[in-house]
């Protein structure tokens, strides 16, 4: 009897003993590695957010400068671990703006093993918002969420470009004094509508693995899609062998086979970024968005040319010299003015003055006409001449007698 418990209390405390040997020498490795790859994945997804956001910045900025008739001055191509991934774009008046090609998603956690039998299923991939920018017919930029227009939550277009503000009422010109007193002031116009912003999007990556977009700096956020690849699905256990038949004179029939085991599901993807390629030469850079969209930055500022008084037919009086002053905007120092008038005209134009800033040059100065005694003809013509080397501006005046106006 004594024996007997004995035996029991030995036998019990062997298992006890076993189990916990088992358990000390479980092996989680493979859960800890798969765990460290998990955040290791996300710290690139965001890093790869942050970059996104830039680009939308950056986005709203070129379009705002091609509005403004701005230029790049400067292109220099960002690296790290000596790998090109973006640039930083300088323009004439609009200042930087950095741009990333976006690094490709890394792959996401490998499914589990199968045990044996079917295959285990794909894991799902991950997706990026694919944000870009598309000029519509009203001439207006909108921005875009993989090639469709990005709406708001009452269905309308989401302007990437700002508004304009519409002109004030010029105000009223004052009434002439009398007996030599001055008259009294013009009243003010009204000021004009203040110009309405684009509006920027930002995006991000929340704790559950999901992108979202606000289109309010982050006061709320709508739900885009799964930013990290899920796991693969395990294979299902392979049936059991079936016992062979009794064969012929007495020989017992083979086993069946195992099955074989599922393979692993495949690793879902994440996704990449939204410009297809960066390129540029000495006319301009040229962006490729992810939906084909290519937008064309110039790096040589058209030559510009403004003229005072801008009329094509100018209304003068005999023996009496006019002005005709002249501004220009060109890119290069040699930009320079000329101006012939026909035989009878004496043309006199002033030396230009010329200023340098943010890579501009701005060129200014006045062209005296004397107008002859007998005034002008009906052929009488004046031609200004601006060129930079490369482009040639053309602006021709004519003429009238002042009297033949009245």
């Amino acid at each position: 009897m004594r024996s007997s418990f004995v035996s029991k209390v030995l036998a019990v405390t062997a298992l006890s003993l076993f189990t916990l040997f088992v358990n000390s020498c479980y092996d989680d490795t493979d859960i800890k590695d798969r765990l460290a790859a998990y955040e290791a994945r996300l710290q690139a997804l965001e890093q790869l957010c942050a970059q996104m956001n830039t680009n939308i910045e950056s986005l709203q900025k070129i379009v705002t400068a091609l509005q403004n008739n701005d230029f790049v001055t400067d292109i220099a191509p960002i690296t790290e671990g000596g790998k090109e991934i973006g640039y930083n774009l300088s323009f004439s008046k609009s200042g930087k703006v950095t741009i990333y090609h976006g690094k490709d998603g890394e792959n996401g956690l490998n499914g589990k093993d199968g045990l044996d039998g079917k295959d285990g299923q794909d894991g799902k991939d991950g997706m990026t918002p694919l944000l870009g920018v598309k000029q519509d017919v009203d001439g207006i930029w909108y921005w875009t969420l993989n090639g469709e227009w990005l709406l708001d939550d009452q269905g309308e277009k989401i302007r990437a470009s700002g508004v304009d503000g519409k002109d004030g009422q010029d105000g009223k010109d004052g009434k002439d004094g009398k007996d030599g007193k001055d008259g009294k002031d013009g009243k003010d116009g009204k000021d004009g509508q203040n110009g309405t912003d684009g509006i920027t999007p930002r995006l991000e990556i929340k704790k559950d693995g999901y992108w979202y977009i606000s289109f309010d700096e982050g006061i709320t956020w709508k739900l885009l899609g799964r930013a990290t690849g899920e796991d693969g699905y395990a294979g299902k256990d392979g049936e059991d062998g079936k016992d062979g038949k009794d064969g012929k004179d007495g020989k017992d029939g083979k086993d069946g086979k195992d099955g074989t085991d599922g393979k692993d599901g495949k690793d879902g993807k994440d996704g990449t970024s939204f410009f297809q390629k960066v390129e540029y030469d000495a006319n301009g850079v040229y962006l490729t968005l992810s939906d084909g969209t290519l937008i064309t930055i110039p790096r040589i500022f058209p030559l510009s040319i403004e003229f005072e008084p801008d009329d094509d037919t100018l209304a003068v009086k005999k023996n009496t010299p006019i002005v005709i002053k002249y501004k220009f905007t060109a890119s290069t120092e040699k930009a320079h003015i000329e101006a012939i008038g026909s035989s009878d005209l004496i043309v006199i134009p002033t030396p230009t003055v010329v200023t340098h800033e943010n890579s501009l040059y701005y060129g200014q100065g006045n062209i005296y006409v004397q107008i002859p005694q007998d005034g002008v003809w009906p052929h009488t013509r004046l031609t200004v001449f601006l060129s930079d080397d490369k482009t040639l501006l053309m602006r021709g005046f004519s003429f009238k007698n002042q009297k033949d106006q009245e």
